[in-house]
């Protein structure tokens, strides 16, 4: 009985898989935007009924889309390819970290430099198969809608409370977590941390978007339900999210909304004056400086590391990269840390930095962080440009998108940004699209300016 449903649900993955291959070969930009209302709801992976393998499915996706946007480039394309005026910053950065994997950790170093530069490749599709206007307009949507989705789940999940979820089938100390007496959202993903930073970019982008075309219905239910998604966002107790909103609207209002400062100046004195009256236990988990003294003593260790690794300890050597190397060389990265309510708690046996500055210091040295850090002020600089010469909606997303740069910028101080899933993947995303944008602005300029000048110099009748 056990093989016949295995056989039918082979049959139904396969009648699936068939379906997806042949929409995305139709248009290879319905990957991307299948990626970006997929991964969100990857964590949910955990308590399906499916193999191991079905982990990869982003990877294969993403893959499918590479390969059919390179198979179709060029057919009936009406626009011209991205902009990526960052690329020699991203073309330094990715040859020395694969030189420092390989040299340090041989062939296997490749499985460290995935997590570190995979979701480039979205890049690559892009450039293949640009997104057009409806493209760009959807993909806000998408994270939108996804966005309300995620908050949706975590409410019911603070409803039903952790040990229901541990019944569902979630592994505590893994996906299931508590703070001091706080039990820590993470919705559909496979840890708060996603969630927190996910739904961050979600308010950023979206709300930019949403600021600059109010009456719009989707735009304007977006803005009436952000409150309360910002509420459930600090429900995951990642302070790197709450950090990297509140750089956010700031960078929103300096550049463009300034009247966003009156609500968000109200907000903060709320909070001050309700400080005093909440527990300390709960204002202890996000007001601790035991976690950061214990991180500014193993970063302090590491910058005199730097004397003996100028270079760096190879990339992959800390972080989610050196727990799948050490998968990948048969070793356990998890060792028992605690328990509580008598289920064992683990945590990661390879050293986290908690912030990707330090991180990659550490693995590349000060060559390293000094082509990530190119890679980020160029990409965050041409950002603001676009924003202020695009017009309309893509101007909007251009903001939107330097504001989450600036939230991410400000949230690697405390985490490790771009190791996490799926922040790596819309990071890039979303910076193709503004290129796309970009490009597509410039040609019709171009274009414009090729119409009047043949208008002046095109001679009359009468003087042929």
């Amino acid at each position: 009985m056990r093989l016949v449903a295995y056989g039918a649900a082979a049959v139904v993955a396969l009648v699936l898989a068939v379906f997806v291959v042949r929409f995305i070969w139709q248009r290879p930009q319905r990957g991307l935007l299948l990626l970006a209302a997929l991964t969100p709801l990857s964590g949910l992976l955990v308590i399906a009924p499916v193999p191991g393998v079905a982990a990869a499915w982003k990877e294969g996706l993403l893959a499918v889309t590479l390969v059919c946007a390179f198979a179709r480039r060029g057919v009936r394309r009406t626009s011209p390819p991205v902009h990526i005026p960052y690329w020699p910053a991203i073309v330094v950065f990715v040859a020395f970290g694969l030189v420092s994997a390989l040299v340090v950790y041989g062939p296997i170093g490749l499985v460290g430099a995935k997590v570190t530069f995979f979701y480039l490749l979205v890049l690559v599709v892009l450039w293949w198969a640009p997104f057009d206007t409806r493209d760009r307009d959807h993909l806000v949507t998408v994270l939108m809608v996804m966005c309300v989705v995620t908050c949706a789940v975590g409410i019911f999940q603070q409803i039903v409370g952790p040990a229901r979820l541990v019944q569902f089938g979630y592994d505590f100390g893994t996906q299931v977590r508590t703070s001091g007496p706080l039990f820590r959202t993470f919705s559909t993903f496979n840890q708060p941390f996603g969630f927190g930073l996910y739904v961050m970019v979600g308010l950023l982008v979206g709300g930019a978007v949403a600021l600059a075309e109010p009456r719009r219905r989707r735009n304007r239910i977006f803005l009436w339900l952000a409150p309360v998604m910002a509420v459930v966002m600090a429900t995951s107790v990642v302070r790197a999210a709450i950090l990297g909103l509140l750089v956010g609207i700031i960078w929103l209002a300096v550049i463009r909304f300034r009247y966003l400062f009156a609500p968000l100046g109200a907000l903060l004195a709320m909070a001050v004056a309700a400080f005093p009256f909440l527990p300390s236990s709960t204002t202890s988990v996000f007001f601790s400086s035991s976690s950061l003294g214990q991180r500014g003593a193993g970063w302090s260790e590491i910058i005199s590391s730097i004397l003996v690794h100028p270079l760096g300890r190879g990339l992959g050597s800390s972080g989610a990269a050196a727990d799948r190397i050490s998968t990948a060389q048969g070793q356990s990265p998890e060792t028992v840390t605690a328990s509580a309510g008598g289920l064992t708690q683990s945590t990661s046996a390879n050293y986290q930095p908690d912030n990707y500055y330090v991180k990659t210091l550490l693995e590349l040295g000060p060559i390293g962080l000094w082509a990530f850090l190119a890679v980020i002020l160029t990409a965050l600089v041409w950002c603001v440009q676009s924003a202020r010469r695009l017009p309309g909606r893509d101007g909007a997303l251009a903001l939107g998108v330097s504001a989450s740069i600036v939230a991410a910028m400000a949230a690697s101080l405390v985490a490790t940004y771009f190791e996490i899933f799926p922040l790596d993947l819309h990071f890039w995303l979303l910076l193709g699209v503004v290129g796309c944008a970009t490009a597509q602005q410039d040609s019709r300029s171009a274009r414009s300016h090729s119409d009047r000048a043949e208008a002046v110099y095109r001679p009359t009748s009468a003087s042929s």
